[in-house]
């Protein structure tokens, strides 16, 4: 542990990339979480947990369980939350099926589900919506935030393992083939779509750099307030809330 009771890095120097990048990341993490927590239950899956910097932002809650493809990241989030016993974590590719997902994770029933810059790493992403719709109970929350407007893909998204990114027609689109129904739908940080075209497109770079997370944490207020009052028309994600039906034809778990 560290002063502050935060993990020390550990050796794993891909790992200690991941936990230094939670740390710089927190401000920014913690406005994303802003936009959708207001929706979430008790009940909360995260698909693509990491190091856990996301629940380490939800509070208590009745169920907190975090799904990730990384065993050695998973190991650090257990470690880091070993102390609320809320919290559980399994080793689990959601597109790989029900039958080779854990047994108590097929027995679990979630009022939300949490899906931060994800479904952009998953090819077909159609699929993966309809597993995160069979995860979620009648009525429950799908939070999902992903990468804006194809127009901004560039050097570093294809290094990231990005398949693509989003407009709000496309994402539409992939909800109708589904039973999530959008409740919000916004454009989110139109100063880092600036900023992102700049650097990723004009400049072609393909790695952040840490002075482009400080400039970042210190607009934040300031941006913050700003897009509470005017929604952006572009950005450098989109956020949506979606609300899973009562006549979903998604199958339950179990």
């Amino acid at each position: 542990m560290t002063q502050n009771g935060e993990l020390a890095p550990p050796l794993s120097s891909r790992l200690a990339r991941y936990v230094h990048f939670d740390r710089i990341n927190r401000p920014y993490l913690h406005w994303q979480v802003e936009q959708f927590l207001p929706y979430l239950g008790q009940r909360v899956l995260e698909i693509g947990c990491g190091v856990g910097g996301i629940i380490n932002l939800l509070g208590h809650r009745e169920l907190i369980y975090g799904l990730d493809v990384e065993a050695d990241v998973l190991t650090y989030a257990a470690e880091r939350f070993r102390g609320r016993p809320e919290c559980r974590f399994a080793l689990c590719d959601v597109t790989a099926g029900p039958s080779e997902w854990p047994l108590e994770l097929q027995t679990q029933r979630f009022d939300s589900v949490i899906c931060v810059n994800v479904l952009e790493h998953i090819d077909d992403d159609i699929a993966a919506l309809r597993r995160m719709e069979q995860f979620l109970v009648p009525g429950g929350t799908l939070a999902l935030l992903v990468p804006a407007h194809q127009a901004l893909y560039g050097p570093y998204d294809k290094l990231d393992g990005h398949f693509r990114r989003y407009g709000k027609a496309h994402l539409q689109r992939l909800l109708r083939q589904t039973g999530l129904e959008p409740l919000r739908l916004r454009y989110f940080n139109s100063v880092g779509a600036a900023g992102w075209w700049v650097q990723y497109k004009l400049l072609r770079r393909s790695i952040h750099g840490e002075g482009q997370f400080g400039i970042m944490n210190r607009i934040l207020p300031a941006l913050r307030q700003l897009e509470r009052v005017i929604p952006p028309p572009f950005g450098l994600s989109l956020v949506a809330v979606c609300h899973r039906g009562n006549n979903s034809s998604a199958e339950p778990m179990a």
